[in-house]
C-alpha cells in the first residue's frame, strides 16, 4: 500500500506533465510554429504586445523571407438557425492559408480552397470532431450539408480529427474570413490571433529581424499607423504551456518527495523484516547457502512486492488521471491526459527499481551478521547500532514531510488570502450570460439591440439591475492599450486597460461612484464619454481632478471626455493588483456579443428560465449561452491555484502519514528488541512512566533531527514558490511555526502507542522466554 500511494501519485502527476509539457504539439514539425504579435516599440510590459491587423498580416506574409507562411484567426459567437431552435456556435474566422500553415489535414473531406477564402467566394465551413458528433451523430454523409450561420448558409466541406483543437478546445467551426478590402485597410484594427511556420533552419531571432525589416518598410509607407512598431514571436508550445509550466514542475517535484518518503518507509519495513528473519537466514547459512543466493532471494521477494505495489499504483493512477481531467479542464491539452503504454512501463519500472534499490541495503545487512551469533540468541533481536540506518531513514521521511507541509501551508494560507481579497465589486446574486451575435452586424443595429436587451432585462420581476460589459469582471487579462491625454505633449506615451460597459454596470456590481456621473443610458448620446478608476486618476492626474479632461485612445479618431471616477477594481482577476482602468461608455463602441450581467433580488430572485423567456420575446433568433454566476467566474480565475493547493495538501498528508508509519515501525522494533531489558527494569522497580518517557524521548530525538533538516530544506525550496503564492512571504513565520508543531503532535501520538505497550509488559512472562 505504501508503494501504491507513492507510485500512483507520481504516475498520475507525470501523466499530466507528459501530456502538457513533454509531448510536442499535435501538428507536423510543431517546433517550427510560432505565435506572431505586433510589438509597440514605445510600450512596456503587457502594453507592448498587441494582436495583428489583418492587412498587415498579408503584407508580412508577402514580404517576409523566413516563413513558409503566416495565418491567423479571430473568435466569433454565431447563431445556427438550421435546426428547430437557434443554437450558439463557437466559430473561428480564419485567414487564408490557416490550415496549410498549421499543417493538419481533415479526417473527412477537405479544407477551404483559395477561391473560398477570398472575398465574395462560396460560403464554406470546416467542423470539429466534437461538433460532428454532437450535431450530426458522426454521420459520414455530413459533407455537403449546410449550417445557417448569421442568417447565411454555409456548406460543410471538412471534419477535423479529434486531436485538432487549435486555437481552443471549444472551437466548433472554422469559417474563412473572406475579408473585404475595407477590412484589410483598417491598419489599427489589431484583432488577429496570428501564427506562422518558420522555414527549416530559421531561428527565432532571424525571423524577428526579418519581420522588423518588413515593418520598418511599412513604417515609411504608413507612418501614422506603422511607424514605431515591430514584431514579437513566441514559440507556439511556449505560448500554450508557459503559464502552467512552473506549477506542473513544482507539483512533480512535490510528488517525487512523496515517492522518496514511500521508498524510505519500504526500506524501514524491510530492515525490520530482515531483523525478524535473522534466525532463519542464519539457519540457511548453516545449511550451506552462500551469501549471494540469500541476497538474491531477498531481492526477488522485494521485486514481487514491487510488482504488486506498482500494479496497485497503476490502478490509483488511473483514478487520479480521471479526476485530474475533470478538475483541470483549463490546462492546455487536458484531453490528452491519459494512461498510455509509456506510463504503464514507467510505473512498473519505477516500482521495481525503487524497491530493489531500497531492498538491497536490508538484504546486505541481513546477510552480514555472524550466523553463530544469531543462532546462539535463538532469534532474539539484537539491540545496538543496527537501528542507525532506520533512524536515518525515519528522520529523512520527517524532513521530506516538513518540506511538503511547509509548501502546502504556504499555498493554503495564500489561497485563504485570495478568497478574502475583494475584487472591488459585489459578485453575490449576479448572473452572467452572452447572446449569440455576429461581427457582420451594423453598428447602429448593435447599439439598438444592446440597449433593447438591457431595458428588457431591467423589466423582469426579480431583477434589480442589468448591464453589459465587453469582458467579464475579474475574468480575462486584457493588455493595456495606448491613449493620449489631450493637451499634453504628443510624444508622451500612456497606457491603460480599457473595456466598454453600459450605464448600469457600476450599479449592478455595486462599484462606488466617487466623483462625477456615470455613463448615459441613452444610446443616441452624441458625445463619447468614459469613466476612470481612482488608480487611473492617481497615476495620470496626481493632485488634480481628472473629470473634464479628454483622452484619445489609439485607433479611435474621437476624443473621449472623462465624466466620472469610480473605485478601484481588479478587472484583470483577483490575482492582480487593481490597475488604472478606463471604462468606455458602451454605446460609443462596437462590440456585438458582450457579457450581460443581471443582479437578481436576494429575496425573490428571477430565474434563468424567466430571463431566457423574456429575451426570446425580443430576440427569438438568438441563443443564450455561457450562463454562469459571477461567483463561479471569479472562482474559475483562481482554479489553477485551487488545484495546486489541493494536490500539495494531499501530498503533504501522504508524506506525513508515511513518516508517522515509519516512526511507528522503528519504535515498535526498538520496543520489541528491548523487551527483556524493559522487563528487567520493571522487575527492579522502574516506574512505567519512566519507560514511556524513554521511548517518547527516543522518538523526539529522531523526529527532531528530521524537523531541523526539513525546515532548512524548506527554507531553500520555498524560494522557488514566489510565483505560486499570493499576498504572503515564502518565509511566512506562521507556516514555519505551525508545521513543526503539527508534526510534533503527530510524532508524539505515534510514539505513545508502542511506549504504552512497552510500559504494560508482564516482566515474568518476558523473562521466562
Amino acid at each position: 500500500m505504501t508503494l501504491a500511494l507513492g507510485i500512483g501519485a507520481n504516475s498520475a502527476i507525470f501523466s499530466v506533465v507528459d501530456a502538457v509539457l513533454l509531448r510536442p504539439l499535435p501538428y507536423p514539425h510543431s517546433e517550427r510554429l510560432v505565435n506572431v504579435y505586433e510589438l509597440n516599440l514605445r510600450g512596456t510590459g503587457r502594453s507592448a504586445t498587441q494582436l495583428v491587423a489583418p492587412g498587415r498580416l498579408e503584407e508580412w506574409n508577402a514580404r517576409s523571407r523566413t516563413f513558409d507562411g503566416l495565418a491567423a484567426s479571430y473568435f466569433e459567437n454565431m447563431t445556427d438557425t438550421s435546426g428547430a431552435e437557434p443554437e450558439r456556435v463557437e466559430v473561428r474566422r480564419t485567414s487564408p492559408r490557416f490550415f496549410a500553415v498549421i499543417g493538419v489535414t481533415p479526417a473527412l473531406g477537405r479544407t477551404p480552397t483559395p477561391d473560398e477564402e477570398r472575398f465574395g467566394g462560396p460560403a464554406v465551413v470546416v467542423i470539429s470532431d466534437a461538433f460532428w458528433e454532437k450535431r450530426f451523430n458522426r454521420d459520414p454523409q455530413v459533407l455537403g450539408r449546410r449550417l445557417v450561420l448569421g442568417g447565411g448558409q454555409s456548406t460543410i466541406v471538412g471534419v477535423m480529427p479529434p486531436r485538432f483543437t487549435y486555437p481552443t478546445a471549444s472551437t466548433e467551426v472554422w469559417r474563412p474570413t473572406q475579408a473585404p478590402q475595407l477590412f484589410l485597410a483598417a491598419r489599427s484594427a489589431r484583432l488577429y490571433t496570428a501564427f506562422g511556420r518558420l522555414k527549416p533552419g530559421v531561428t527565432l531571432d532571424q525571423a524577428v529581424a526579418d519581420l522588423d525589416r518588413v515593418e520598418a518598410q511599412l513604417g515609411e509607407q504608413y507612418p501614422q499607423t506603422d511607424r514605431g512598431w515591430g514584431a514579437s514571436l513566441v514559440p507556439m508550445k511556449e505560448e500554450e504551456v508557459g503559464g502552467v509550466r512552473r506549477s506542473l514542475w513544482f507539483l512533480l517535484g512535490a510528488v517525487a518527495l512523496v515517492l522518496l518518503t514511500a521508498c524510505g518507509n519500504v526500506a524501514c519495513l524491510m530492515l525490520a523484516d530482515s531483523a525478524r528473519r535473522e534466525h532463519e537466514i542464519a539457519v540457511r547459512f548453516a545449511l550451506g547457502a552462500d551469501r549471494r543466493r540469500v541476497i538474491a532471494q531477498l531481492l526477488v521477494e522485494g521485486a514481487l512486492l514491487a510488482i504488486g505495489g506498482a500494479c496497485a499504483g497503476l490502478a490509483l493512477a488511473a483514478w487520479g488521471v480521471a479526476a485530474l481531467r475533470v478538475a483541470a479542464t483549463e490546462l492546455p491539452h487536458a484531453n490528452a491526459i491519459a494512461i498510455d503504454t509509456r506510463l504503464v512501463l514507467l510505473t512498473l519500472v519505477a516500482g521495481v527499481a525503487t524497491t530493489l534499490v531500497f531492498a538491497l541495503a536490508p538484504a546486505v545487512q541481513a546477510t552480514r551478521r555472524d550466523p553463530a551469533d544469531a543462532l546462539s540468541r535463538g532469534g532474539r533481536a539484537f539491540v545496538g547500532g543496527r537501528h542507525v540506518l532506520q533512524h536515518v531513514l525515519v528522520a529523512s521521511q520527517v524532513a521530506l514531510a516538513i518540506v511538503l507541509l511547509v509548501g502546502a501551508g504556504l499555498l493554503v494560507r495564500s489561497f485563504v488570502h485570495l478568497q478574502h481579497t475583494s475584487p472591488g465589486f459585489d459578485a453575490d446574486n449576479v448572473l452572467t450570460f452572452r447572446m449569440s451575435a455576429s461581427w457582420s452586424e451594423r453598428l447602429d443595429a448593435v447599439v439598438q439591440r444592446e440597449a433593447r436587451t438591457v431595458n428588457r432585462l431591467n423589466g423582469i420581476p426579480g431583477v434589480e439591475s442589468a448591464a453589459f460589459s465587453q469582458q467579464p469582471p475579474a475574468g480575462l487579462e486584457i493588455p493595456p492599450g495606448e491613449f493620449h491625454i489631450d493637451g499634453r505633449d504628443p510624444a508622451e506615451r500612456t497606457f491603460a486597460t480599457g473595456r466598454s460597459v453600459s450605464a448600469g454596470y457600476f450599479r449592478t456590481l455595486h462599484i462606488p461612484l466617487l466623483q462625477g456621473e456615470t455613463c448615459s443610458s441613452d444610446p443616441s448620446a452624441s458625445k463619447p464619454t468614459v469613466l476612470v478608476t481612482r488608480a487611473f486618476g492617481n497615476r495620470f492626474f496626481p493632485g488634480e481632478n481628472p473629470i473634464g479632461h479628454t483622452i484619445t485612445p489609439q485607433g479611435l479618431p474621437t476624443a473621449q471626455r472623462i465624466v466620472g471616477v469610480v473605485g478601484d477594481v481588479r478587472e484583470n482577476g483577483v490575482l492582480h493588483d487593481a490597475e488604472p482602468l478606463i471604462y468606455y461608455c458602451g454605446f460609443n463602441g462596437y462590440w456585438p456579443d458582450p457579457y450581460f450581467l443581471v443582479r437578481t433580488s436576494a429575496s425573490h430572485p428571477a430565474t434563468m428560465n424567466e430571463i431566457r423567456a423574456a429575451l426570446h420575446e425580443i430576440e427569438p433568433a438568438r441563443a443564450v449561452f455561457a450562463v454562469r454566476s459571477l461567483d463561479e467566474l471569479i472562482a474559475d480565475s483562481t482554479s489553477q491555484q485551487r488545484i495546486n493547493t489541493y494536490l500539495l495538501v494531499a501530498f503533504a498528508v501522504m508524506a506525513l502519514s508515511l513518516a508517522a508509519m515509519g516512526l511507528y515501525g522503528v519504535l515498535s522494533q526498538v520496543v520489541a528488541g528491548r523487551r527483556r531489558e524493559i522487563a528487567v527494569r520493571l522487575a527492579l522497580g522502574a516506574q512505567p512512566t519512566r519507560i514511556v518517557t524513554s521511548i517518547v524521548g527516543h522518538a523526539a530525538a529522531v523526529a527532531g533531527v528530521g524537523v531541523v533538516a526539513g525546515l532548512a530544506a524548506a527554507a531553500i525550496a520555498t524560494r522557488f514558490m514566489s510565483s505560486l503564492v499570493f499576498d504572503i512571504s515564502t518565509r511566512d513565520p506562521i507556516t514555519f511555526i505551525l508545521v513543526p508543531l503539527v508534526l510534533a503532535a503527530v510524532a508524539l501520538t505515534t510514539a505513545l502507542i508502542p511506549a504504552r505497550r512497552a510500559a504494560t509488559v508482564e516482566p515474568m512472562e518476558v523473562l521466562r522466554l
